[in-house]
């Protein structure tokens, strides 16, 4: 699992080399500076300046019940490097509504083949039941519509306002951080939700940086804020590059989706070089502290003593002044931790609703996708051999390429183990699955519901 210091480093090593060797070959007489750190990316494949996509908004129009909100993310939507879109490759969906029962019930009449059959047997209503199980989204895999390959998931807009104001799961906020495509938006909808959930991002990766950094140094934390505490990261089920995938080749998208907030923030300033922020004093990161999610400063009335297998923390948390003491003098272990403790549940228990929801065909065939994407043989980062960059020291190689270590897991059908553990786990996570809804829907007979 590699965290949000440890990408940001990655980063920075990686933007310093390359503005060595630029400076070096323009004037070999003059050593560059090492204090300036310059980026100066070079996307594979031009991109659009804007995000639009009439035939989809008419897609989404024309086959699904009224929204609050839709948008669509992901590699269909932003163009990645490794990760080019294919014919099979999905395109992400989300639809905001205020009223799930009522959005399934209309969605079951006009396109009840995009649920599995377990779903298909319980109902509409049972749907919304296991949809408010956390992080109270539903997602429907692998749909065709119109020739379109979909993924959609639906939340309620009570759900969603709570987690893009405190960070309840990051689930649905997280994939806001980064830029996407709006397909509807309701003109009562409230916006300013979304905004806030920027200005947190913006300001939580201002605490893993350093005084000086790039714009890509900037967009790598933010994006990377959502994925450090992922299952699907930490199990190493992920493309360990998606970061650096992401940003890259969509800096401007970036530009374009954070330069109000940039501009009205007191912390940061733009430079000639990239961006300077202010000072990390107590006194500055407690009027930063109105401008974070809730959640990323909690702290218990009984004090905490974080646990983790990466960092080992020498005493207690008591209170959040102690907390803002520590990331004044650079130390940030216990706000990452944090961001993974809110991230890993959550996450979690996603995909055992996806199995579920999906049934285990898809679940099986998303699963495999995914594990197709962490390609070990092709993320390390080695020594370079091309024109565009220094050859690295062995220290700093392996600085830089120690997150990417994957291992291969054998995904086969044929492999017995692996189709005995996918069994055994599909009758437990039904089961489970079965007796949460039963119980909630028994507490809502007794209350009145």
């Amino acid at each position: 699992m590699y965290g949000i210091r440890r990408e940001c480093r990655r980063t920075e090593l990686k933007q310093l080399y390359r503005c060595r060797y630029l400076q070096t070959a323009a004037n070999p007489k003059q050593s560059p500076p090492t204090s300036v750190i310059t980026s100066t990316p070079k996307p594979a494949a031009p991109t659009p300046t804007s995000l639009s996509n009439p035939k989809l908004e008419h897609l989404v129009k024309s086959n699904f019940p009224k929204s609050r909100l839709c948008f669509a993310y992901g590699s269909k939507v932003l163009h990645q490097l490794e990760n080019l879109p294919t014919a099979s490759t999905m395109t992400d969906l989300i639809f905001v509504t205020d009223d799930p029962a009522g959005w399934h019930e209309k969605n079951f009449k006009n396109n009840k083949h995009h649920y599995s059959v377990m779903m298909r047997l319980l109902g509409p209503r049972w749907v919304s039941l296991v949809q408010d199980v956390r992080p109270y989204c539903f997602f429907n895999p692998f749909v065709e519509v119109d020739g379109v390959l979909l993924k959609y998931g639906v939340i309620s807009e009570t759900h969603l306002m709570k987690d893009l104001q405190s960070w309840d799961t990051l689930y649905v906020a997280g994939r806001l951080h980064k830029p996407v495509l709006v397909l509807h938006q309701d003109p009562s909808f409230r916006g300013t939700y979304i905004t806030r959930n920027l200005r947190s991002a913006l300001h939580t990766a201002l605490l893993f940086l350093p005084e000086r950094f790039s714009d890509i140094q900037l967009f790598s934390v933010i994006c990377n804020i959502s994925y450090c505490g992922d299952v699907r990261s930490v199990f190493k089920v992920e493309n360990p590059n998606k970061v650096r995938n992401i940003v890259e080749p969509n800096v401007e998208h970036f530009r374009n989706l954070y330069k109000s907030i940039i501009d009205e923030s007191p912390f940061i300033e733009r430079t000639d070089y990239g961006y300077c922020q202010a000072a990390k004093t107590e006194k500055n990161l407690r009027v930063m502290e109105k401008l974070l999610p809730p959640k990323l400063l909690y702290v218990p009335e009984n004090g905490s003593q974080p646990h983790s297998r990466t960092f080992n923390f020498d005493e207690r948390i008591d209170t959040k002044h102690q907390l803002l003491r520590k990331v004044a003098v650079g130390d940030y272990r216990y706000t990452e931790e944090q961001i993974k403790k809110i991230l890993f549940m959550p996450s979690v228990v996603q995909s055992f609703k996806g199995v579920l929801t999906a049934g285990l065909f898809k679940s099986f065939k998303y699963s495999k996708a995914k594990l197709k994407k962490a390609n070990p043989k092709s993320v390390a980062i080695t020594k370079s051999t091309s024109s565009d960059e220094l050859s690295l020291t062995n220290r700093e190689a392996q600085l830089m390429s120690t997150e990417y270590t994957v291992y291969r897991y054998n995904v086969s059908s044929k492999n017995p183990d692996f189709r005995k553990n996918v069994g055994l786990s599909f009758v437990i996570i039904m089961s489970g699955f079965l007796y949460i809804v039963y119980r909630q829907k028994n507490y809502q007979s007794k209350v009145g519901v």
